[in-house]
């Protein structure tokens, strides 16, 4: 049994996740804290979104959407269809997606009243847990005024022969966010059914799907409103561990200070480190980008850090290794 936890503080991005609209204002996606201070957050359903994007752009990943009709009607066609007849099994039905579909084997999903499976619901919980990314610095109410000059001056005027331009204005905000991520590596690749628990991929691709996680968030990014947002990560703790918990979340604890740069908890950092299990210690990964940290001294003497691409690497062989050295 085992699973692998990382924390992750990102590059400093900004306006990554907005809200509903209130009149001609774009609202961020903000929480209150007990100091009266706002933060703004990019919700874990955002996060997921592009890293399923990236995994399909850049891995392959085959992603449910219309497949999901192709995979009912292959199933339906494969049997004789007699009134009574179930044409779909659910248990059947979920272990093709996971051999299939690396969307539905890392993030799960729920699937209710599919035709042809007797109204049996598929569902499947995520081994792959996300938590939202939450703001370092607090939002202070910044604001940026918007009109559509450019487009109203070569063509909303003429062809529209409308007088006005549409003005309209957005929060913004930036900042580095932080964020967990949590495997069950045991649940990859295993679909559990009612009465039965089938293990549907080969060590290999088991490992290969995660490393490929790895690798996206190592380079993850976020389009929205036209701009390309980099979340690559400045710093990032975790590993592999027989107790599946994720260790270092709520212990990254940072701050913005001088020169635009990160004053990170060391101490609070190394309380983290005494929840793990004594024997598994050596296994505490800790990866850090130069120049960002104001303490990067003490961060690499305290927590023994090498570089945040070496970090992934040590991680990728480290759930090699779990999955049998593929």
């Amino acid at each position: 049994m085992a699973g692998l936890t990382l924390t992750i503080i990102t590059s400093e991005a900004s306006s990554l996740n907005y809200g509903e609209n209130v009149g001609n204002v774009s609202i961020l996606k903000k929480l209150s804290l007990g100091t009266g201070e706002q933060i703004t957050y990019v919700s874990d359903k955002a996060l997921k979104y592009d890293i399923k994007r990236k995994g399909k752009e850049e891995k392959g990943w085959k992603l449910l959407d219309k497949k999901l009709k192709e995979i009912v009607e292959k199933n339906k066609d494969s049997k004789k269809k007699k009134k009574d007849e179930v044409f779909v099994n659910a248990d059947n039905f979920g272990r093709e997606l996971i051999k299939e579909y690396e969307e539905f084997d890392l993030f799960g999903g729920l699937f209710t009243k599919i035709k042809g499976t007797n109204e049996e619901n598929v569902k499947r919980t995520s081994p792959v847990k996300i938590t939202y990314a939450f703001s370092i610095t607090p939002f202070r109410g910044d604001m940026n005024f918007l009109n559509n000059i450019d487009a109203y001056n070569r063509y909303i005027k003429h062809i529209e022969k409308d007088r006005e331009q549409s003005i309209a204005y957005s929060e913004e905000h930036r900042s580095h966010y932080v964020y967990t991520v949590t495997v069950d590596l045991d649940r990859i690749g295993v679909w559990e059914g009612e009465d039965q628990v089938y293990d549907e991929l080969e060590p290999q691709e088991k490992a290969k799907r995660v490393k490929d996680l790895l690798d996206i968030l190592m380079r993850l990014d976020r389009q929205i409103k036209g701009r390309w947002e980099n979340l690559s990560p400045v710093f990032v703790v975790g590993g592999v561990f027989k107790t599946k918990h994720p260790f270092f979340m709520n212990f990254v604890d940072a701050r913005q200070v001088e020169e635009r740069k990160l004053l990170l908890n060391v101490n609070k950092l190394l309380e983290a480190v005494e929840f793990v299990p004594e024997d598994e210690r050596d296994k505490i990964t800790v990866g850090i980008v130069s120049e960002v940290f104001l303490n990067e001294d003490e961060l690499r003497e305290k927590l023994s850090c090498v570089s945040v691409a070496q970090a992934f690497e040590k991680l990728k062989k480290e759930v090699e290794n779990y999955y049998g050295g593929s």
